[in-house]
């Protein structure tokens, strides 16, 4: 339970230091790319959209490996299974 009142308050602590920063920094940014694409806006808006990315890309990876761990564990859970059946005694049994 403390843990846990721990991360909110330390979380808490974190979101009110990035709106300060962000309201005492109302900065506008020119962000360029390739074929003349362009954007003005807030620096704080640019920050965001690049800190959602970059989580968006961790659970994307992520996701992936649950994906291979599952498909494995469906795998072995076969092998298993087969064994079982075929009256062979179990990996780890006497």
């Amino acid at each position: 339970m403390l843990r846990k009142g721990a991360f909110f308050v330390a979380l808490l602590g974190i979101c009110f230091f990035g709106v300060t920063v962000a309201v005492k920094n109302p900065v506008e940014v020119s962000l360029r790319y390739y074929f003349d694409l362009a954007w003005e806006g807030p620096l704080v808006i640019a920050l965001l959209a690049v800190l959602v990315i970059g989580f968006f890309l961790g659970l994307l990876t992520g996701f992936f490996r649950v994906l291979a761990l599952r498909r494995e564990l469906r795998r072995h859970r076969a092998d298993r299974t087969l064994s079982n059946d075929a009256g062979a005694l179990p990996p780890g049994s006497p």
